[in-house]
């Protein structure tokens, strides 16, 4: 095992149906879904294509990928295109076989209050800390206080006059617009550094900055 991924435990696959067998531990970066018997999991059905489907193991999450097979791939009934972040209790079907993927950093997640892993960016409003992908980011007081307000409103406007009030209290929200695209600028930096995508933060010309974080929830706050 790589050392990018030794802080988190591998995934399971739990299979019904014909694949030959029963829980396969999703331990290496690619593990292949297919008939041939050169595949990480063979699945003996004549709907199967020799090689199906691709599971790819990343620092903090699995991305699945249809092979070019011929009948297609299913995740929850529904069909496969392109990649698909796979989420705990996700059902893949291969043919008629059933994978069901069990993530155990999912349970940790949950259960500690650690960062959530699976989502672009994540912010723990009681410890003042903020992640990209589950990897904590080094940021700035100013640079924390503006995400978190981002996070809090997620797909939401945040206008200039709301941002300068929030990030420079100080100075009573008199502040050029220079000071906020400089703090955007760095912002967006970090988190393409942490391997999110920098355009999660978007301007909206004339009136100000959005978040763009899938499954984010309003509050933002642990479990």
């Amino acid at each position: 095992m790589g050392e990018e991924f030794a802080a988190a435990l591998p995934a399971r696959l739990r299979t019904q149906g014909n694949a030959t067998r029963v829980e396969f531990v999703l331990e290496a970066r690619s593990t292949l879904i297919g008939r041939s018997p050169q595949c990480d999991i063979q699945v003996d059905e004549p709907l199967a294509s020799r090689r199906h489907a691709e599971i790819i193991r990343e620092p903090w999450r699995y991305v699945i990928s249809d092979a070019g097979s011929r009948n297609g791939t299913l995740v929850n009934g529904e069909v496969l295109i392109g990649e698909r972040e796979l989420r705990h209790g996700d059902v893949i079907q291969v043919a008629t076989t059933r994978l069901q993927f069990d993530d155990p950093n999912a349970t940790i997640v949950e259960a500690s209050g650690l960062p959530r892993a699976n989502l672009s960016v994540w912010v723990n409003q009681q410890s003042g800390e903020a992640y990209a992908h589950g990897k904590a980011l080094e940021l700035a007081p100013k640079e924390l206080a503006f995400l978190t307000l981002l996070f809090e409103h997620p797909g939401v406007i945040c206008d200039r006059d709301q941002v300068a009030l929030t990030v420079w209290p100080e100075y009573g929200g008199r502040i050029g617009s220079y000071n906020i695209e400089t703090l955007v600028s760095r912002l967006r930096r970090k988190l393409e550094h942490a391997g999110a995508s920098p355009d999660l933060i978007v301007t909206v010309r004339g009136r100000g900055y959005r978040l763009t974080n899938p499954d984010a929830s309003p509050a933002g706050a642990a479990p």
